[in-house]
């Protein structure tokens, strides 16, 4: 296997998730436009419900994969294509009796999750690509370990495009928009963008084996109770979302609201609000995902300065990107959401929660290097606490103050549950915290990126915040004052620590 440049890798992958978020904020602007906000708060709760079945089914086949196959790679001796026939039986155990399970009790889900009748065709639907779709993530999880990353990248694009086409085509073929019929075309069309992704997988894996004569480092046995704590942190993980999510339609109609009401505020939350803070993290998912095996192999090998290395070079990338898009979304949020959405809810929520972009970012990163070196544990607890929060804000405020309880859940759960993340990785790490690099210097620079060129512009009487033509000049302006920054606050002991791994990252 050839070593792997994590810098590259980013970039490569990077570029691919930016145009899978842009294609998928686009289609969720037309399906508003075409079924209403309603019908998409319909289909963000079967976007929840199937990543909640899949989670539990699937047996967490992506990172078990992605974690378990780099440890392997990372000991002397292994055999990694074992590891993964493990993650595959393992994801099929799970993944057959929970795919029974889900369609013998279709119409109780459909009338007492989706409370509508007309939702038991989808639930079957979605119960009965489980098995396929646990595959399809172990095989995407060993292509990351084995640094195939152009091959899942191309997959998911493919994936994408499947899915898109076939409920584009079913949507203009019959004209309906109706939320139950809408919801059966979606998971159809997921249907088919798993398939042609698991047979791309499949046939890629057969022309490029690894085998291997060494004997394995671990049984079935020890794996299974290896993955345990991973399959059940990302479970529990899955059901907090799901439940969240569930509750907000709820309790917004406890506030007043209608239920059509209710379900359309979700729908702008979910198809507007939601994309736009997470469109910039595609670059922070990509990077998470390439640190989980790479911080698995640096643990499984005992090489704590990698580990150290790793860890300072992402938090700080995390840091300094989540400011300045931060403070984008504060000088710009009702212009973003104008452009999307006529909906003046959307640019206020985008506005209101801009200051905690910082944290959700970091949990990005962070989940990345407490999973990798295998602390899921801490991460179930951690998760635990932060959605006990979270649905607490929920419940006890979004009936009070109406869809503004959503703003201070989010920040009460994300402030909380990522500082227990950032003291858990220093003590993982062994690294020390840097109060001016982590706060200090990142605020500054933003403060000083967004001023200065504002100064300037004032005194030729533009206001850029109120015209979209000066606006983007007035953006670049404030990115290159930021990287510049960034560059003058630059580590003098940077450059020691690039020479010694820079054929790695």
């Amino acid at each position: 296997m050839k070593g792997r440049s994590i810098k590259k890798d980013t970039i490569k992958l990077t570029i691919v998730q930016f145009a899978l978020e842009f294609m998928n904020l686009g289609a969720n602007l037309w399906l508003s436009q075409k079924a209403g906000s309603a019908a998409v708060g319909m289909i963000a709760l079967v976007g929840s419900f199937f990543s909640l079945a899949s989670m539990a089914a699937g047996g967490s086949g992506y990172l078990c994969a992605s974690r378990f196959v780099s440890e392997e790679l990372g000991k002397e001796k292994g055999n990694p294509e074992r590891i993964l026939r493990y993650v595959m039986i393992f994801s099929l155990i799970l993944g057959v009796p929970g795919c029974i399970i889900i369609i013998c009790f279709a119409p109780f889900i459909a009338e007492y999750f989706f409370h509508s009748s007309e939702m038991t065709l989808t639930v079957c639907i979605l119960g009965a690509i489980l098995p396929f779709g646990g595959i399809s993530s172990c095989m995407k999880g060993w292509c990351n370990s084995v640094c195939r990353v152009k091959l899942a990248a191309f997959c998911d694009v493919s994936e994408f495009i499947v899915k898109m086409t076939v409920l584009v085509i079913y949507i203009l073929k019959t004209g309906t928009n109706d939320a139950g019929s809408l919801c059966t075309a979606l998971a159809l069309s997921m249907a088919s963008g798993i398939l042609v992704s698991l047979v791309i997988l499949i046939f890629d894996f057969l022309t490029h084996r690894m085998k291997s004569n060494e004997k394995v480092s671990i049984g079935f046995s020890n794996y299974i109770k290896l993955a345990m704590p991973v399959i059940l942190g990302g479970c529990l993980t899955s059901a907090l979302s799901t439940a969240n999510d569930a509750l907000i339609p709820v309790t917004l109609r406890q506030s007043g609201s209608t239920a059509e009401a209710a379900l359309s505020q979700f729908g702008v939350f979910e198809a507007i609000v939601i994309p736009v803070l997470f469109f910039p993290t595609s670059v922070l998912c990509v990077l998470s995902g390439i640190l989980i095996p790479e911080a698995a192999r640096a643990e499984a090998g005992a090489k704590k300065e990698r580990l150290q290395y790793l860890t300072k070079r992402s938090l700080k990338f995390t840091i300094y990107f989540s400011f300045f898009i931060a403070a984008v979304f504060l000088a710009f949020g009702d212009d973003i959401a104008l452009i999307m959405n006529d909906d003046p809810l959307a640019g206020k929520m985008i506005k209101l929660l801009a200051p905690v972009v910082p944290f959700i970012y970091l949990e990005i990163i962070l989940e990345a290097i407490i999973k990798g070196t295998g602390r899921q544990q801490f991460s179930m607890i951690n998760y635990l606490a932060e959605y006990t929060v979270r649905i607490s804000a929920v419940l006890l405020l979004i009936p009070v103050i109406g869809f503004y309880g959503i703003v201070v859940s989010y920040y009460a759960s994300n402030i909380f549950g990522n500082c227990m993340r950032l003291i858990k990785t220093f003590k993982i790490t062994k690294l020390s915290p840097d109060i001016k690099e982590l706060l200090i210097c990142p605020l500054l620079g933003a403060l000083s990126a967004f001023y200065l060129p504002y100064t300037v512009f004032h005194c030729f009487g533009i206001n850029p915040f109120n015209d979209l033509v000066w606006s983007l000049p007035y953006l670049l302006v404030a990115l290159v004052i930021y990287i510049f920054i960034t560059l003058v606050l630059k580590e003098s002991h940077y450059n020691i620590f690039k020479r010694k791994f820079n054929s790695f990252f």
